[in-house]
């Protein structure tokens, strides 16, 4: 079946929920592909040789050219269209997964992995705009409800999967296995894509802002690379400098974008209340996403001796809660509103949070006196994961309650003009906060573990911090959002 005109945005788009399906896929599969690495670098280099070091560029090939490329690749869907970016995309990351799989020497493999990284960039910022464009304002946070278990269920679910790939060896294929099952997911997403995808209307823009794509890209890579390579090196002074320079070339960037003809932001879009204090909240709670999980897979394999199997378990809870937080906040934005229901799911994420610090803080006081009468070692005295399972759910119902009211406060309003710029500075700051805070707790948590229990009340506390701000600037957000449970005919 050919791809149906959009309608106006009053009309409700025929395959609206078959378009959210989707760019669930697409963005399931980069979830995936972000987490299974870390369990398959040891196989990696079993297989390929290399050191160390390419085991921490599996990940950070790939971080760094979707990060660098993510606001550039969002406004190619204003220039050529969404659904053509989407489609590009999704059969490019595809290719570079069959393309890593076969890999036969680790330069191939990092290769590869940059190149599926660039198209992720094009594919992953289309998802939002599709959705803003097919969903009416009325069913948006019912459409962005779905996210927060999806990419949980992902989160979770990738080490598990990748570690029963590797295990599983079919055909000798060992590790290959993990990138080998992107061609399933990749060719389901383009074959539903060509089928229920929205065609694209005209152009909203005529032309790319070279200037401003080189300025923010050498901005967002002088921001990201110390992030990925200043906790392994132990900060030396270079990675202050570039982290300075990074934050001089968004500057630049934004005085660029005032005198620019073809900005690569619209203006207009930075002056929405909505837009830019939703954009501040979802920094604080990226960061705290990220850095969190991070945070506790480190404890479970380090701290409690956990298995891959074991440390998927041990987030179980999160991915729980994710659901049933999403859940309840569809029921909770028609009654109370949007940013109340925002600022309840992050007051039961942080309380979470704090419950997660005092058992952790407990324990890890409690642990020299615990190894005055056992020979445990101290890096394995804490709460076990029976025992966080309560905290951790929390946390997971707060932050799964919160992303679709918050994605459906930023989006609100947004011009189809407005569509490429407002899903592409979205995804930025979901990569820049992720990837802040995973460098940051990792290394507060490396610095502190010891026992391993204090670590986890640190890092946990200081997470706490940054949601804390975050909840404090859920006042600036506006008071309501459209009735939720409202269908368009």
């Amino acid at each position: 079946m050919a791809a149906e005109t959009l309608q106006p945005p009053a009309a409700a788009y025929r395959w609206r929920w078959q378009v959210l399906a989707v760019v669930l896929v697409a963005e399931a599969m980069d979830i995936l592909d972000t987490t299974t690495v870390n369990v398959a670098g040891p196989s990696v280099r079993r297989s390929l040789g290399g050191g160390i070091g390419l085991v921490q560029w599996l990940s950070a090939a790939y971080t760094l050219a979707f990060a660098v490329l993510l606001i550039t690749g969002s406004r190619l869907g204003d220039r050529y269209g969404p659904r053509r970016m989407f489609l590009t995309g999704a059969a490019g990351f595809t290719l570079a997964s069959l393309a890593c799989g076969l890999a036969v020497s680790p330069g191939l493999l990092i290769g590869a992995r940059v190149v599926q990284g660039s198209f992720a960039a094009i594919l992953l910022p289309q998802g939002i705009g599709l959705l803003t464009r097919t969903f009416s304002e009325n069913e948006r946070a019912r459409a962005f409800s779905a996210y927060a278990p999806v990419l949980s269920l992902a989160a979770v679910g990738g080490p598990l999967v990748a570690g029963a790939l590797i295990r599983w060896d079919l055909w000798g294929s060992g590790w290959r296995l993990i990138f080998l099952i992107n061609l399933v997911l990749g060719a389901a997403a383009v074959a539903a894509g060509l089928r229920y995808l929205p065609a694209d209307g005209p152009a909203t823009v005529r032309r790319l802002d070279g200037r401003g794509v080189l300025i923010i890209g050498g901005a967002t890579f002088a921001v990201i690379y110390p992030l990925i390579q200043g906790p392994a090196l132990g900060w030396p002074g270079w990675t202050f400098a570039l982290l300075a320079a990074g934050l001089a070339g968004f500057g630049w960037f934004a005085h660029h974008e005032r005198r620019s003809s073809a900005p690569l932001i619209e203006p207009t879009l930075l002056r929405r209340r909505g837009y830019l204090a939703g954009a501040a909240v979802a920094l604080a709670f990226f960061a705290t996403t990220a850095g969190l999980l991070l945070t506790l897979s480190f404890y479970a394999q380090y701290g409690l001796g956990y298995t891959a199997l074991g440390t998927g378990l041990l987030l179980t809870p999160m991915a729980a809660g994710n659901v049933a937080g999403a859940l309840l906040a569809m029921r909770l934005v028609p009654r109370w509103g949007g940013r109340a229901t925002i600022q309840a799911c992050l007051a039961v994420a942080l309380a979470g949070l704090i419950a997660l610090a005092g058992l952790a803080g407990l324990t890890g006081l409690a642990g020299p006196v615990l190894l005055a009468y056992n020979s445990t070692p101290a890096s394995h005295t804490g709460p076990s994961g029976l025992v966080l399972a309560a905290p951790i759910l929390a946390l997971g119902v707060g932050l799964g309650g919160a992303i679709a009211p918050l994605f459906a406060t930023i989006l609100t309003g947004v011009t189809p003009a407005q569509t490429g710029s407002a899903s592409g500075s979205l995804s930025a700051v979901q990569q820049l906060a992720g990837s802040a805070g995973v460098a940051t707790l990792a290394t507060l948590y490396a610095a502190t573990a010891h026992p391993a229990a204090h670590g986890l009340a640190v890092a946990t506390l200081a997470t706490a911090a940054v949601l804390g701000a975050g909840l404090a600037l859920t006042f600036l957000l506006p008071g309501r959002l459209p009735d939720a449970n409202h269908h368009d005919a």
